[in-house]
């Protein structure tokens, strides 16, 4: 998958700094490969984002990266049509704060 991950992204490492709130689609998806490759979890609530896309070549890259550092998809696919996304968007949402509260604060 991460081969997949590296294609789509084809050549973003040379780009300035990214970020995911950018709103060109290939700083996005550069941050994701970034964020896989560093194994940042602390990137999953952006990937989660990166999930509703208008972008499909986003979509598949957050995807992807998020199965990489979670080990799940719940069932989301990039292709699929946008009801069925958002729906699988609303699991990875929950289970994210399911997680997150779950976990003691740090001192």
């Amino acid at each position: 998958m991460l081969v997949a991950v590296a294609l789509v992204a084809g050549g973003c490492a040379r780009r300035a700094p990214v970020a995911f709130d950018s709103p060109d689609p290939a700083r996005r998806i550069d941050a994701a490969v970034r964020a896989v490759e560093h194994d940042d979890r602390t990137a999953v609530p952006h990937l989660i984002d990166m999930l509703d896309s208008t972008d499909p070549a986003t979509r598949f890259v957050a995807i992807h990266a998020l199965e990489r550092l979670t080990g799940q998809t719940m069932g989301y696919d990039y292709a699929s049509p946008e009801p069925d996304r958002d729906a699988a968007v609303d699991q990875w949402t929950e289970w994210y704060h399911s997680r997150t509260e779950a976990e003691p604060p740090r001192e």
